[in-house]
Order: C-alpha cells, then sequence, then structure tokens
C-alpha cells in the first residue's frame, strides 16, 4: 500500500489559477517556474467538489491512503467532512490547542475532542505562532499522545513560500530534544525533513529511534537536495524511518509530487517500498486489508 503522510486539506477554488496568482511574487524563481510549467500540462479537471478532486488525484498517483493534517480549530472541523466522505482513503490528525492554557484546560480539551474521531496523531503548527518547540505548552500535548499513543508529526523547516511569519526562526527541530528524551515511547514525525536543518534533523533521527522523518515538499520544490538528503539518510539511518509525503498547494500536486519521487534513481526496489508505503503502514498500525 502507498501512503501519503503529509496531505492538507485543499479549500474550494484551490486551482492551478490560485497557484499562480497566490505565488506570482515569486516569477522567476526556479520552484515556481517548474512546478508552474508542469501545472499547466496538467489533464483538466471540471469538478467543483474539492474532496471528489482531491481523489481523483490520488488515485491518479496510485496512492491508497492519505494522511490528513489540520492546522487549526477551523479545519479540525473541515477535518470531519473529509473523513465522512471518504473514510477508507483518509487518515486523521489532530491539531491541537497550541495557546497559552492551564495544563488542565488542554488537557481535557484534548480529551473532549479525541473522543470524535479515530486519530492516529497529532499536528504540531507551534512554530506558526511564534513559539518554539521547547515551550512548556507541548508538555500535556504530549501526554496526552503518550497515553493514546497518538503519532506527533511536527512542522520544522522552511514554510510555504511567502508565508508572513518568522517561521525559520522557531522551527528547528533540535529545539524539540529534551522532549524527544522526555517521552521515549511517543513516535514523532519531523517533516520536509527538516530542512534546511536537515543535518540535524538527521541526527536526531540516529540518536533517537522514536524518530521519523517525511520528505513532503520536497519532491517538487527541490528535487535535486531531496536525493542528496535521501542518500545522506540513507547512509547514516537506513531508509525504515523516512515517510512519503507530498503537501502540495493544490490537489494536482500530489501525482506531481509522486512523479519527482520517481526521478530518485538510486533507491532499491524494497527501499522505495518501504518510503512509499511499508514504513508508514507499520507506524500507522495498519494491516495490508486495511
Amino acid at each position: 500500500m502507498r501512503i501519503d503522510f503529509h496531505c492538507h486539506m485543499f479549500q474550494k477554488g484551490y486551482k492551478i489559477e490560485y497557484m499562480e496568482k497566490a505565488f506570482k511574487i515569486f516569477e522567476g524563481y526556479g520552484f515556481y517556474e517548474r512546478i508552474t510549467q508542469i501545472l499547466r500540462k496538467a489533464e483538466p479537471l471540471k469538478e467543483s467538489n474539492i474532496i471528489e478532486k482531491t481523489l481523483y488525484y490520488i488515485g491518479k498517483a496510485k496512492l491508497g491512503k492519505v494522511v490528513l493534517l489540520p492546522v487549526s480549530a477551523k479545519e479540525n472541523q473541515q477535518l470531519k467532512e473529509w473523513i465522512d466522505y471518504a473514510p477508507d482513503v483518509f487518515i486523521p490528525f489532530y491539531n491541537p490547542p497550541e495557546k497559552d492554557k492551564s495544563n488542565s484546560e488542554i488537557t481535557a480539551q484534548l480529551e473532549r475532542e479525541l473522543k470524535e474521531l479515530s486519530y492516529k496523531g497529532l499536528k504540531l503548527m507551534i512554530t506558526f505562532r511564534n513559539k518554539h518547540f521547547y515551550n512548556k505548552i507541548l508538555n500535556p500535548i504530549l501526554e496526552v499522545a503518550h497515553a493514546h499513543n497518538l503519532i506527533v508529526l511536527m512542522h520544522t523547516g522552511w514554510p510555504p513560500p511567502g508565508t508572513k511569519k518568522p517561521v525559520l526562526s522557531y522551527s528547528n527541530p533540535v529545539d524539540m530534544d529534551e522532549y524527544f528524551n522526555s517521552f521515549p515511547k511517543v513516535k514523532f514525525v519531523i517533516a520536509h525533513m527538516g530542512f534546511p536543518f536537515s543535518d540535524m534533523a538527521i541526527a536526531l533521527a540516529t540518536q533517537y529511534p522514536n524518530i521519523y522523518l517525511d520528505i513532503s515538499n520536497l519532491p517538487y520544490m527541490a528535487p535535486l537536495k531531496l536525493k542528496e538528503l535521501l542518500l545522506v539518510a540513507k547512509d547514516i539511518i537506513g531508509t525504515h524511518k523516512i515517510l512519503f509525503g507530498t503537501d502540495g498547494f493544490v490537489p494536482e500536486m500530489i501525482e506531481i509530487a509522486v512523479d519527482y519521487f520517481n526521478q530518485v534513481d538510486y533507491l532499491s526496489n524494497k527501499e522505495i517500498d518501504q518510503i512509499m508505503g511499508l514504513n508508514a503502514m507499520k507506524l500507522l498500525g495498519l494491516s495490508a486489508i486495511d
């Protein structure tokens, strides 16, 4: 089974034209010219239902399941619609309350919300809240993750181009070192291989058995860098803790990310199978019949 471990919910109106308009200020940048050129050649799909459109490109990319990552309280609610629509495809994560509340308030909210769906994990967006990973508000969140056997996927490294927040200042995964050590039974996923802090991310994954790396965003934003980082990671930790992810701006980019990953030509079939799905299946506790 092939699994996308890092996908967000696209909003209505997220079309190719959205990409060109939203990122026009990056005209001339390598990533913009490369992606828009591919998108302009993409098969046009007249589908007003954004969930149905997303499922279409998931199918084209030959993916079996997709982890959905909400990034706000509003998207936590929106997630339920996506899960109801395609429960056999979408795997729900939850964005916990990353605000300055008491530990008891955070714990109570999490315990209440986690009864709504069979969540597999939590998506941390704390670096977008101008907070470092060592912030104490994560302690009750991680306590709940430990108690409920939830995976914790954290945004690290660069944000989407044009993000009007100093996210990089807060996104070095080494800031999470104390928590990695304090919660050895919680499985953590460092998104985007931590780029541009990838050496640190790989070092952390070497140090701690409970840390995994996802490659989301890199296949289309920096395909040459992805090849380099996968080679380094393979040399040090192997490929059993690396997860495939897309993290595209529009649904069409799901297929594009898969196509770029397929251009990494030095991986064996076994290693490709691990990254594309076997590692995720083991981490998520899925069987071939799920």
